[in-house]
């Protein structure tokens, strides 16, 4: 994992606990709204991504990432979609177990 070792912490921290939620929640979650939401976030965060980069605000060690797309890791579009999936079905989660707790008083 040393020579991807960005891929690799994204697999183990954001798409395999993001996509295991998003399956367990599929009946709560609905997809046409996520998927308009990822999207948005998705172009925000490119626009951020290049900004950054380009500024020199950031920049990520070449030999620990699979390669560059239009000037960003090609882990940071991974990223850019599977932490605010990972956030938004935590959340919905979250609200699950509440709304639960609430109907029981």
């Amino acid at each position: 994992m040393s020579e991807f070792s960005y891929v690799g912490l994204m697999l183990v921290f954001a798409i395999i606990p993001s996509l295991i939620l998003l399956y367990l929640l599929r009946d709560r979650i609905k997809l046409k709204n996520l998927a308009i939401t990822l999207f948005i976030l998705f172009i925000v965060g490119v626009i951020w991504d290049q900004t950054s980069v380009r500024l020199g605000i950031w920049s990520f060690s070449q030999d620990k990432i699979l390669g560059n797309l239009l000037g960003i890791p090609i882990e940071e579009y991974l990223f850019i979609i599977f932490i605010p999936l990972l956030v938004i079905t935590v959340y919905t989660l979250i609200n699950k177990s509440s709304e639960r707790q609430i109907q029981k008083l």
